[in-house]
């Protein structure tokens, strides 16, 4: 599937820097990000978080646009029969995923600076191309705000972050919603399916992943926009 690179106006002297097959900028991105089947300790069920820049290609605009669209850099026979068991986003207002199998489910709009998850049945290395917004600002809602449940959302982490791990984005939040906004983030570990967490004093510490989606927990409702290089 051919895919671009969407620039958006520069922003003076773009940051470029390679790292673990992800290239670059304040204009664009190009990542090759791993979407593990299940296999014996290295995925449980083969579950993971997805982050997709917050420009994403606009021919993704819907879950099925996404499933086509990583079908699209697997296996020739993805393009017959999906290597995609489902996508799924957080809703908020209930704590509940929902999901979309391309022929199932709800063919939920794909949200800037939301977070995804995704179930393969194969291998697929997944080149994720976009740009970042860096305008947008994220809304965090706190229980009871906007309708939220508990204060928890799935986030979509910016491929240039200054927030090196878990820690630093807590502190990164804090600053625009004071001390102790955050109650904790979170994301999912593939070998076991189980959750990861940290408070900011207690947990583990876990560095953060271009390409991975995090949940975070709110105890205060705040709007920030992410640091980036």
């Amino acid at each position: 599937m051919k895919k671009k690179i969407f620039v958006v106006a520069a922003l003076g002297l773009a940051a470029v820097f390679v790292a673990g097959g992800l290239v670059a900028s304040n204009m664009g991105f190009k990542a090759n990000y791993s979407l593990q089947a299940a296999s014996v300790g290295v995925s449980n069920s083969g579950t993971q978080g997805l982050a997709l820049p917050y420009n994403h290609q606009t021919s993704i605009v819907t879950a099925e646009d996404l499933i086509a669209d990583i079908n699209g850099d697997g296996p020739a026979a993805c393009l017959t029969t999906s290597c995609v068991a489902s996508v799924s986003r957080h809703v908020r207002t209930t704590d509940a995923p929902e999901f979309y199998t391309g022929g199932s489910g709800v063919n939920f709009t794909i949200t800037p600076g939301d977070g995804y998850i995704v179930v393969v049945n194969t291998d697929i290395n997944y080149i994720i191309v976009g740009s970042h917004n860096p305008t947008l600002a994220i809304q965090l809602d706190s229980s009871g705000v906007n309708g939220s449940a508990s204060g928890t959302q799935l986030w979509s982490y910016p491929y240039h972050s200054t927030a090196v791990n878990a820690e630093d984005l807590i502190n990164e939040i804090n600053l625009a919603g004071g001390a102790g906004a955050v109650a904790s983030v979170s994301h999912r570990i593939r070998a076991t399916d189980a959750p990861e967490f940290y408070t900011g004093g207690s947990g583990t510490n876990f560095t953060l992943v271009p390409g991975e989606s995090y949940f975070i927990v709110m105890n205060t409702a705040t709007s920030f926009v992410p640091a980036h290089y």
